[in-house]
């Protein structure tokens, strides 16, 4: 997890954080190309919230030594990887979303699952960094074991910071991880 997720802009909130950072791209026209909508992919580029309340373009994936992007990152183990430590100290971020996907291997077969939160958007913990060689910002998904509910599928989900945690998250402690939403509805997508 998580290899993908998505956005629809038709959540009212979702649609919020696309006009700020549009109006931010009308105003620095030098910005990388946004992802606003639809599958997200490792590598894209979409609006992150970092602490200072403002979103901002960043690209998924930090840069491995291979040139290969790390997407992920395990929450039990994040603050102890030389890779993740001064970014989950001191720049971490939430990535809104839809909701995400997950494949479920079926002997030879993978069946696709899109999880969500009916009518509500995602926050997902992350953290970021800006990559001097690239001169660019990436972040990275925080994972946590699967919810019991959805564990079926697959055995990592992403932490999912609650409403009332967001702030928390951004500017306080990275342990709001605990209280992190497992709830999920799913279904199966062609």
């Amino acid at each position: 997890m998580c290899g993908r997720f998505y956005i629809e802009i038709d959540e009212r909130e979702l649609q919020d954080i696309v006009n700020a950072v549009k109006k931010n791209i009308q105003e620095n026209p030098e910005q990388l190309t946004i992802k606003f909508s639809g599958e997200i992919f490792p590598t894209d580029t979409v609006p992150v919230q970092t602490g200072s309340g403002r979103y901002q373009p960043m690209k998924w994936g930090f840069t491995a030594y291979n040139g290969r992007p790390v997407i992920n990152a395990r929450s039990e183990t994040a603050l102890e990887k030389p890779m993740f430590r001064q970014p989950m100290l001191e720049r971490r971020c939430l990535v809104p979303a839809s909701g995400y996907y997950e494949w479920l291997k079926e002997g030879n077969k993978k069946s696709k699952y899109q999880l969500f939160i009916p009518g509500s958007p995602l926050y997902f913990a992350g953290c970021w960094r800006q990559e001097k060689e690239r001169g660019i910002n990436t972040f990275v998904i925080l994972t946590q074991p699967a919810a019991e509910s959805i564990a079926f599928i697959h055995e990592r989900m992403p932490v999912i910071i609650p409403h009332s945690q967001r702030d928390v998250w951004l500017n306080g402690s990275p342990n709001v991880m605990r209280d992190a939403v497992a709830d999920l509805s799913y279904r199966r997508v062609s």
